[in-house]
C-alpha cells in the first residue's frame, strides 16, 4: 500500500467545514481538501452560516479565513466557538491568512488556533498540519480520554506513562500535565512541572505564567503579581498575563487595577466577551460612564449576529437606569425584547430593569407592575446580582419592605460573599434608603456569623454533633451560602487532624469545596483547605 493511500484512508474519514466569504476561495479550499482525500466538506459564507452548521454537525476539521466580516472575524468566531464549548475537543481549528503578523495576534489570544495558515495554501500544507495533529491526538488520546472522563489523578498518572513512550511531545504533555496538576490543588508538583518546561525553553510563557499561578494558588500574590509584571514587561500582547493580573487585583481588593488590567487585554484583541469582562468589572467600581461604553461595544460587535448575547442589552439598560437615564433604559430594553424575547431568564431580568426605570420616571404603577412580574418569574430567591437587582426594583417601585426582605435574604443566605454584600450596600445607596444599612445589611451579615460563631464554640467544647447539626440546619435554609460552607469544611478537617481519617468526611469535605471552587473560584482559603485536605489524607493513608 503506497503512502498516498494509508494518508487518504486516514483523513478520508474527516468531516471539515470551510468558513470564507469569498465563494472562489471557499472552492478553492474544498477542492484541495478533496484532493487529500476529505470528500465530507461543507461550506459556510458567513459567520451565522458557521454557526448553524457547527451547532448540527460535529467537525473533525474547520479551515476559517480570519477576515470574514465587519462584525466578526475569524478569532473572534473563534473565541465564541470555544468559551461557548461549541467545539469537540479533537475538532482541529486552522486559521487562513494573508498576513504572517497573524502570528502574533494567535499567539496573545485566549483561544488559539490549533494552527494558522498563510496564504496561498497548498494541499501539501494542509496535510502536513493535519497529519501532525492526528498524530499528536492519538498520541496523547490516553490523557484526554482521561481528562474527559473528570478523572484527573489518572490523567496525571498517564503524562507520565506517555512522555516515557513519546519524549517528542514533551512540551504538550507537560503543558497538559501542569494544568491539571494546579486544577487538582497540588501547586508544589505543578510549580516542578513548569520548572521542567522552562529548564527545556526558557521563552515559554505559558509556563511562566504557570508559575505565577502556582505562587497565586499558594497565597502569595505580591510574588504572583511580580511573576506576571516580568511577563508582560517583554510581550505586552499577552492576554492570559493580563487576565492573570485582574484576578490578583480582584484577590487583593484593587478593583481599579483589576478593571486597568482587563482594559489592556481588551485592547490586544477587541472582542464582545473582552468588553463583557471590562464592563462588569467598570460597573463593579463604579465607573458608569465606562461600563455605557463596554457593553455598547459588545452589542456592536455582534449587532446582527447568532452570536449576540441578551445579558449585553440587559446590563447597558441596568447603566443607564444608575446613571439616572431612566428613558434610554427603556429604549434598550424594547429594543432587546425585540430580538432576545424567547431567551432563558430575559423576560424576568427585563421586568427587574423595567421596574427600576418606571420608578426612576415617577410612575409607580407602571414600576410595581413590572415588579410583580419579576418576582413570579424570578423564583426561588438566589445570592446573587439579580437578587440584588429585584431588590432595587422594589425600593424604585416604592415597595422598601419589600426591597428590604429580599436584601436581607440574599445577604442571610451568602454573608462572606464581599461582591454581594458591596452590591446590597449600593443598591440602598442608589435608591436613597442609605441609612437603612445598618439594620438591613450589616444585622443580616451579623445574624450569618452568629451561626458561625455558634457551631465553633460547640466544636471546641468538643460536641461535634451539635456543631455540625447547627451548620447542617443553616445550610438546608442557605445551601450556597460560602461561609457556612467554608465552616463545615474546617469543621471536619479540624475533626479529622485531631481523630483521624474518616471516608464519610472526606467524601463531605470534597462536596463543600466543589461547591466553594464554583461559587468562589481562585479563593486562598479553599486552596489552602484543599492542600489540609490531601496532606491529612496521606498522613491517614500513611498510618494505614
Amino acid at each position: 500500500m503506497s503512502m498516498a493511500t494509508i494518508l487518504n484512508s486516514r483523513l478520508a474519514k474527516l468531516r471539515a467545514i470551510v468558513i470564507d466569504d469569498m465563494r472562489s476561495m471557499r472552492e478553492n479550499i474544498r477542492g484541495q481538501l478533496g484532493q487529500l482525500g476529505i470528500e465530507q466538506v461543507d461550506q459556510a459564507a458567513t459567520p451565522d452560516d458557521a454557526l448553524k452548521l457547527i451547532g448540527n454537525r460535529n467537525y473533525d476539521v474547520i479551515v476559517c479565513d480570519y477576515n470574514l466580516n465587519k462584525q466578526t472575524n475569524g478569532q473572534q468566531l473563534l473565541e465564541y466557538l470555544r468559551s461557548q464549548g461549541l467545539l469537540p475537543p479533537t475538532a482541529m481549528f486552522f486559521m487562513v491568512t494573508a498576513e504572517s503578523s497573524y502570528g502574533s495576534v494567535a499567539s496573545a489570544a485566549e483561544f488559539q488556533p490549533d494552527a494558522y495558515l498563510v496564504k496561498p495554501l497548498t494541499g501539501g500544507r494542509i496535510a502536513d498540519r493535519i497529519e501532525r495533529l492526528l498524530d499528536k491526538q492519538q498520541i496523547l488520546n490516553p490523557i484526554t480520554e482521561r481528562l474527559r472522563k473528570k478523572d484527573r489523578s489518572g490523567a496525571i498518572t498517564e503524562c507520565d506513562k506517555v512522555l516515557q513512550t513519546h519524549p517528542k511531545w514533551i512540551v504538550d504533555i507537560l503543558k497538559l500535565k501542569g494544568t491539571t496538576l494546579l486544577e487538582s490543588g497540588r501547586t508544589e508538583e505543578a510549580r516542578e512541572v513548569y520548572e521542567q518546561a522552562l529548564a527545556l525553553r526558557n521563552d515559554l510563557v505559558w509556563a511562566q505564567l504557570g508559575l505565577a499561578r502556582c505562587e497565586q494558588a499558594a497565597g502569595k500574590l505580591e510574588a504572583a503579581r511580580q511573576t506576571v509584571t516580568d511577563i508582560l514587561d517583554k510581550n505586552n500582547q499577552f492576554i492570559a498575563a493580563h487576565d492573570l493580573m485582574a484576578q490578583i487585583a480582584e484577590a487583593e481588593g484593587r478593583d481599579q487595577d483589576a478593571l486597568h488590567a482587563l482594559n489592556a487585554s481588551y485592547n490586544v484583541i477587541p472582542s464582545a466577551r473582552r468588553s463583557r469582562l471590562v464592563g462588569d468589572a467598570a460597573y463593579r467600581v463604579g465607573n458608569l460612564d465606562q461600563a455605557c461604553t463596554a457593553f455598547s461595544q459588545a452589542i456592536n460587535h455582534t449587532r446582527g449576529s447568532l452570536t449576540a448575547q441578551p445579558s449585553d442589552a440587559l446590563s447597558l439598560a441596568q447603566v443607564h437606569v444608575d446613571m439616572n437615564e431612566p428613558t434610554l433604559a427603556l429604549g434598550v430594553l424594547e429594543t432587546a425584547a425585540n430580538i432576545h424575547r424567547e431567551a432563558p431568564g430575559f423576560a424576568e431580568r427585563h421586568a427587574t430593569i423595567a421596574a427600576q426605570a418606571f420608578g426612576r420616571l415617577g410612575d409607580l404603577q407602571s414600576a410595581q407592575a413590572a415588579f410583580a412580574s419579576a418576582k413570579e418569574l424570578s423564583g426561588t430567591l438566589r445570592a446573587d446580582q439579580h437578587a440584588i437587582a429585584l431588590a432595587k426594583a422594589a425600593l424604585h417601585a416604592g415597595l422598601v419592605e419589600e426591597g428590604k426582605r429580599i436584601l436581607a435574604k440574599a445577604i442571610k443566605a451568602d454573608h462572606e460573599n464581599s461582591r454581594l454584600v458591596a452590591a446590597a450596600r449600593k443598591a440602598l445607596e442608589d435608591t436613597g434608603h442609605g441609612a437603612l444599612i445598618q439594620s438591613v445589611i450589616d444585622d443580616a451579615i451579623s445574624e450569618g456569623a452568629l451561626i458561625v460563631d455558634e457551631a465553633n464554640k460547640l466544636m471546641r467544647e468538643g460536641r461535634f454533633d451539635a456543631s455540625l447539626a447547627k451548620l447542617e440546619e443553616a445550610m438546608q435554609a442557605t445551601p450556597e451560602n460560602t461561609g457556612l460552607l467554608l465552616a463545615a469544611a474546617q469543621l471536619h478537617l479540624l475533626w479529622m487532624s485531631q481523630k483521624g481519617l474518616d471516608r464519610t468526611y472526606v467524601e463531605r469535605v470534597n462536596t463543600y469545596l466543589n461547591q466553594l471552587d464554583r461559587l468562589m473560584p481562585n479563593s486562598e482559603r479553599v486552596a489552602k483547605m484543599a492542600r489540609f485536605l490531601r496532606e491529612t489524607l496521606l498522613r491517614g493513608n500513611g498510618e494505614s
